[in-house]
């Protein structure tokens, strides 16, 4: 690998900010006292405190960095409308009500950030194009295809076949062996949406902390005191919304912390496009997650002028310039067109995973509220779970959900340090490359 991979002006920092850059935080004093403390200001804590703060409550975002350091300006994008765990799994652990009930609510998490941008007149980049779901074996399509069907059965979901010796209407490679077009997908400009976010619950009253690390939550009878790196504080609430960065906090939230299992995840980002090479690679402009294990997935961004990649989620190589070399291979062999183009950007965030791949909502056993573990899937549910909670806090109706009722499971000797995740993450590649290969095999 040569040096001319990266552009001029190569960055190690997400693409999202060029446009969105992160706001330095005024250092006002802390209040003594607030109704409720928010822990995160990420996507889920600023719902949560914009709810929170219109409902009357006095409100305290409390954030280690600067506001949306984390994730939520970090993310792919993508506006799925289904859990990660299938349909079939789904009823087999739940129930065949429960699991129509949790697929149900996943499209109302969808349209939750499609009323939230209308609401707050958020400029976030959406496009509305649907998703391309790429098989990357002959087996691998015909169980995405019954997949959608077995959902369509219970929770209406437009969707339609594309086999391999179609599959260049959609992708613009050989690579893989059809897939699926689910319509109701959307993509959008991630560090906008939390921007938006940020101004909206400013603007409804909530308080921002930042460089505010929390070092330890105490419960004194009916309320909380909360020791911070700049002084403590009382609060009647607390919400938990730190997702994958709930390790950043270990003697605070140890409860949390020991069902959470933090993944870094690695995006690219491709220098601008000629127009017509992007014609091929996306002639449809959807964007693309396959179906792998470790899955690799690909959006244009929203001027449709460059592609952003991401892929080996879990493999920290302790060198982002070296993951950007690594990533840049496979979108190359996905997309052999691609061999001479340059990248501007590389980044990392951390997703938040569980042991049952769903994420929670509900109360610690110190009364402590939480809504975390997305497992990769927390723009749309986080943004649904993070309403969700302000309205449990709230004491309103609206705060039922089907998964606030899931458990929250955890290992045993397990503290939040994920140590198995090297020897997982092995096997998972093992079975994505044999599956591959025989693939690849059968159709040669």
């Amino acid at each position: 690998m040569t040096p001319e991979i990266f552009a001029p002006g190569f960055k190690e920092a997400p693409f999202w900010w060029e446009e969105a850059p992160l706001r330095s935080w005024p250092d006002e004093p802390l209040p003594e006292r607030v109704d409720v403390a928010v822990i995160g200001s990420g996507l889920v804590g600023l719902n949560c405190a914009r709810l929170l703060a219109r409902g009357g409550r006095t409100v305290l975002v409390l954030e280690a960095q600067d506001p949306g350091y984390g994730a939520s300006t970090r993310l792919a994008g993508h506006i799925g409308r289904t859990p990660r765990v299938s349909f079939a799994k789904t009823r087999d652990k739940f129930g065949l009500e429960r699991a129509i009930r949790l697929f149900q609510e996943a499209v109302e998490a969808q349209q939750a950030i499609r009323d939230v941008i209308a609401e707050e007149n958020i400029e976030a980049g959406l496009l509305w194009r649907g998703r391309f779901a790429a098989a990357c074996t002959p087996e691998h399509y015909e169980s995405i295809l019954r997949n959608v069907e077995l959902v369509n059965k219970y929770v209406p979901l437009a969707f339609f076949a594309c086999p391999r010796s179609e599959q260049r209407q959609e992708v613009g490679t050989d690579y893989y062996f059809g897939g699926v077009v689910i319509e109701d997908y959307g993509i959008l400009h991630s560090a906008k949406y939390h921007r938006g976010l940020l101004d909206a619950a400013i603007r409804a009253g909530a308080a921002v902390a930042a460089q505010t690390a929390v070092r330890h939550v105490a419960t004194e009878g009916t309320q909380f005191r909360i020791r911070t790196s700049r002084g403590d504080l009382v609060a009647r609430d607390v919400a938990i919304c730190t997702n994958g960065y709930t390790d950043t906090v270990f003697a605070a939230l140890p409860w949390v912390r020991r069902r959470i299992i933090p993944i870094p995840a690695f995006q690219i980002c491709t220098e601008v496009l000629a127009p017509e090479l992007m014609k091929r690679v996306m002639p449809t402009g959807r964007p693309i997650t396959d179906s792998k294990e470790n899955i690799y997935w690909v959006r244009p961004t929203p001027d449709d002028k460059r592609l952003i990649f991401g892929a080996r989620t879990g493999h920290d190589d302790g060198d982002l310039k070296i993951t950007a070399q690594k990533l840049r291979a496979l979108l190359v062999e996905v997309y052999p067109e691609l061999k001479d183009v340059r990248l501007t950007h590389a980044w990392q965030g951390v997703m938040g995973f569980t042991f049952d791949k769903w994420p929670h909502i509900g109360q610690t056993p110190d009364r402590a509220y939480y809504a975390t573990g997305f497992c990769g899937a927390g723009l749309a549910l986080g943004t649904h779970l993070g309403q969700k909670l302000a309205h449990r806090i709230l004491g309103h109706a609206e705060g039922e959900t089907a998964y606030g009722g899931t458990g929250f499971p955890t290992w045993p000797f397990y503290g939040g340090r994920p140590w198995f995740m090297p020897l997982v993450l092995a096997w998972i590649d093992v079975r994505d490359g044999r599956a591959r290969r025989r693939a690849v095999r059968s159709a040669a």
